[in-house]
């Protein structure tokens, strides 16, 4: 009888501990995507007027967008693919991006991630439209 106790206790404390392993392999991934995000710095003022799609690997997060520019001015950012988690809230940082002009906005809280992933895509999609 103790015995079936001692296996009863066992076997949820290594499935406790297969999930925290788990948690923390895909913690590390994400942390190592979302490191190799680069945003270059995009003046508004080189961009031409177009549709611009964009997309970014945050690890867990997947992002696609399409950014309208017009006269130097975002005037708006579609999210078509946003893979999350949790970082659903993060997708009003577009409103964000219109208001002022730029990827460059801050995170929204509890959602950074989603956040660095959405801010990357869209840097990606602004730079084709760039001027050369």
């Amino acid at each position: 009888m103790k015995k079936i106790l001692k296996i009863m206790v066992m076997i949820p404390i290594t499935l406790i501990v297969l999930m925290g392993v788990m948690f923390g392999i895909m913690t590390i991934q994400t942390k190592q995507a979302v490191a190799k995000q680069v945003n270059v710095p995009i003046d508004m003022n080189q961009v031409a007027d177009g549709f611009y799609e964009g997309s970014s690997d945050g690890g867990l997060v997947q992002v696609q967008v399409i950014v309208e520019v017009k006269d130097h001015q975002i005037k708006s950012v579609e999210i078509l693919k946003h893979e999350n988690g949790k970082g659903k809230p993060a997708e009003i940082i577009t409103d964000d991006m219109v208001a002022k002009n730029t990827y460059d906005v801050d995170a929204i809280s509890g959602a950074t991630t989603s956040s660095q992933t959405i801010i990357n895509a869209v840097n990606m999609a602004l730079q084709k439209g760039i001027n050369k």
